[in-house]
């Protein structure tokens, strides 16, 4: 049952819990979603306790709590779209029903919050971290997509 639709969007259930779907197809390329919510920093995204999680890295020491649906877009190694700053854009077609990802680890530079993952992916890490640690190939691969966070590139390329 869907708690949340637009034309392009719908929050459903799925293995992990709430997640986000595609409403109607999505070409390749499309914009889908703004993110948006509250600033907070580093130190009150850590002392809201499990609701970190949702938190979204956007600079050094600088977060937003998004609002839905972008709380509910999961994480995964091979996903379907990805941030180019707050907007999340699809890397490829998407069938209506499918549902949406991106790679965590495209916004995190911290030091701090790690996750085990469970996408299901062949190209599953099975741990979501920082940008930097995951491997040069995806990194490369991001960064040719246009999809890692701007503070990130600035520090890689320092």
């Amino acid at each position: 049952m869907s708690i949340y639709q637009t034309p392009m969007l719908r929050i459903g259930d799925s293995l992990l819990g709430k997640a986000v779907f595609a409403s109607r197809d999505i070409k390749g390329g499309e914009e889908i979603y703004r993110f948006s919510g509250p600033s907070v920093t580093f130190r009150e995204s850590v002392a809201s306790g499990p609701n970190e999680c949702y938190s979204l890295q956007v600079d050094r020491d600088l977060y937003i709590n998004p609002e839905s649906p972008g709380k509910y877009i999961n994480h995964s190694c091979d996903p379907n779209s990805g941030l180019r700053e707050l907007v999340l854009v699809a890397l490829r077609d998407i069938k209506e029903g499918e549902e949406l990802s991106y790679d965590y680890s495209t916004t995190m530079l911290e030091r701090h919050w790690v996750m085990d993952c469970r996408c299901g992916s062949p190209l599953c890490r099975h741990v979501i971290e920082d940008f930097d640690k995951i491997p040069e190939a995806r990194q490369k691969y991001y960064l040719n997509l246009g999809v890692v966070q701007p503070f990130i590139v600035e520090f890689l390329e320092h």
